[in-house]
């Protein structure tokens, strides 16, 4: 259980990262909407297209919270950890990801 729940850390780390931190969102807003946007300008377009979803992923907590109870169900999937796996993580990655982020920062 400590493997896959420090393995679920990293990949919650990891993702928070690359929509965060990297161009993807500039990548993902010439795919998607066909024009050259900034990150910032992508979180726009994308609140204006669904005020919902654009909420979700501009916000590292609330970004944080979601993928990790997402990566809760697929370890409980793929490593048939104890069904209450995506209550631990929904729980406990949000806050090592906000430390990761502030360590990440300085």
């Amino acid at each position: 259980m400590i493997f896959e729940y420090i393995l679920g850390c990293l990949a919650v780390c990891s993702i928070l990262l690359l929509w965060f931190v990297s161009p993807f969102k500039t990548t993902l807003g010439e795919i998607i909407f066909k024009k050259n946007l900034t990150p910032l300008q992508f979180d726009d377009v994308l609140f204006l297209k669904s005020p919902f979803l654009g909420k979700l992923v501009s916000c590292w907590i609330c970004c944080s919270f979601w993928t990790s109870l997402i990566v809760g169900f697929i370890l409980v999937l793929a490593f048939n950890t104890p069904l209450y796996t995506p209550l631990v993580t929904f729980f406990t990655y949000p806050a090592l990801a906000y430390i990761f982020k502030t360590l990440i920062k300085h």
